[in-house]
């Protein structure tokens, strides 16, 4: 296992995802934070979610959340700043489906976490993530 790190971003998907953003006009960056999650969201539980599926959409929600939760600081240290838009409140329901599928014990990073003894404190990171996603995506309704 190649990671380093139970982090968002401690992980070489996540990189490579970040690596493409950076290299991505402000307007494109959204569709690719998308496409991320998405991925990952539309396999159907029960099937298997590859790592490098899994990894970058929790790396797509932390750059989508810190965007919302005008974590500036977040994204300056990612060489982000000025690079993403601002995100719809809409965005976050597939924010949250996609976190709940990679939580799934037929994800490929979860059971890798688990293996290396450290499967709870990635869960709580993910989760982490997830509560707040759930937090943002409920403004829509109120």
């Amino acid at each position: 296992m190649s990671t380093s790190g139970v982090g968002p971003f401690e992980n070489d998907s996540a990189m490579d995802l970040l690596d493409e953003l950076r290299e991505l006009d402000q307007g494109e960056v959204i569709d690719a934070l998308r496409e991320a999650l998405v991925s990952a969201a539309q396999v159907a539980p029960g099937s298997y979610l590859d790592r490098d599926l899994g990894e970058p959409a929790v790396a797509a929600s932390a750059v989508a959340l810190a965007k919302a939760m005008e974590r500036e600081n977040v994204l300056d240290e990612l060489e982000l700043a000025g690079l993403v838009p601002e995100i719809p409140v809409s965005f976050f329901t597939l924010v949250v489906s996609a976190l709940t599928r990679v939580l799934q014990e037929d994800s490929e990073a979860h059971a890798l976490w688990v293996d290396v003894g450290r499967g709870s404190e990635w869960e709580s990171e993910v989760e982490r993530l997830l509560s707040e996603a759930t937090e943002v995506a409920q403004r829509e309704s109120n």
